[in-house]
């Protein structure tokens, strides 16, 4: 795959300012992206130890997550490669960056986060089968109810300095329009289905023997216990007063729900009042075979 020497893409440092991090050597990686443009990732310069990778499905905790593992990465001397982030930014879809053979970005060395849906396009790589995963899940009728608020008021959008960022973010704008003339009930049931598949998708990662499964109701006010459980699946370390410096960031449980802000609320079974108990029916009877395998009723 080839190399160029370009800008750094790199997300804004969080507030509060983490302790310093080991300094990690990268070099930079290009994604040909047909004739609409090409991506940039900083990959470790040094392939040492393994990678690893940080999975999710949206709405379901996975920003806290890969928050979390991302700080611990650095603290490990690990490079993080916010892999599906850095697409959204660039304004390429899901489906456009899947079916790029993306195996040239696989290395020691780097822990890719990011990932909201099941990335398909891994599954043959030696890479990813052997490598150690997390993965965290979430009750998706709660899931669906985040959905309908990130789309409706509080998403980002992707940059607009590219012709596909510009493209993007005019559909992402059109979806906001959707959701706002939408009420929450027929959302949530429009959109189970895709939540469903998501979910499906991700089954395979329940026994598998590399995967750490993170059940979001069991951590969302244990964030401590979390990444201690994350420290010890990837054989990390932290010391205490870096554990504590990051709850700071990641602990964040709101006193009363803002619709229009990011971190809405936590509270499990929030479904519970915002649906009918008509509507919680239909959506229960459209989820079965995810709430069955994901072990909710």
């Amino acid at each position: 795959m080839p190399s160029d020497a370009v800008s750094d893409i790199k997300p804004k440092p969080a507030s509060p300012r983490p302790p310093a991090m080991p300094e990690v050597a990268t070099h930079t990686v290009t994604v040909q992206m047909g004739e609409k443009g090409s991506v940039n990732f900083e990959l470790a310069s040094e392939a040492v130890g393994e990678p690893y990778f940080c999975l999710g499905v949206r709405k379901s905790g996975s920003t806290m997550l890969h928050r979390i593992v991302k700080f611990l990465a650095r603290r490990n001397a690990m490079n993080p490669v916010e892999l599906p982030d850095i697409f959204f930014r660039a304004g390429y879809t899901v489906f456009e960056w899947s079916k790029q053979d993306l195996s040239g970005l696989v290395a020691p060395g780097n822990v890719y986060i990011g990932f909201r849906a099941f990335p398909t396009s891994f599954a043959n790589y030696p890479h990813f089968r052997e490598a150690k995963k997390i993965f965290m899940f979430r009750d998706p009728r709660d899931a669906l109810v985040s959905q309908y608020f990130s789309d409706a008021y509080s998403h980002s959008l992707p940059n607009r300095d590219t012709e596909a960022g510009q493209k993007a973010a005019e559909a992402f704008e059109k979806k906001r329009e959707v959701a706002l003339a939408m009420d929450i009930e027929p959302y949530v049931l429009k959109h189970a289905r895709g939540l469903d598949n998501a979910l499906l998708e991700y089954a395979g990662m329940l026994h598998d023997p590399t995967c750490l499964t993170l059940r979001y109701e069991d951590f969302v006010f244990q964030k401590k216990r979390l990444i201690y459980k994350i420290l010890q699946h990837f054989g990390w370390s932290c010391p205490p007063g870096h554990v504590e410096a990051l709850l700071k960031l990641v602990d964040d449980v709101p006193d009363n729900e803002d619709k229009k802000r990011f971190v809405r609320r936590v509270i499990p079974g929030d479904h519970r009042n915002k649906l009918s108990p008509e509507a919680i029916r239909k959506l229960n009877s459209a989820l079965q075979e995810s709430m069955r395998t994901y072990d909710y009723y």
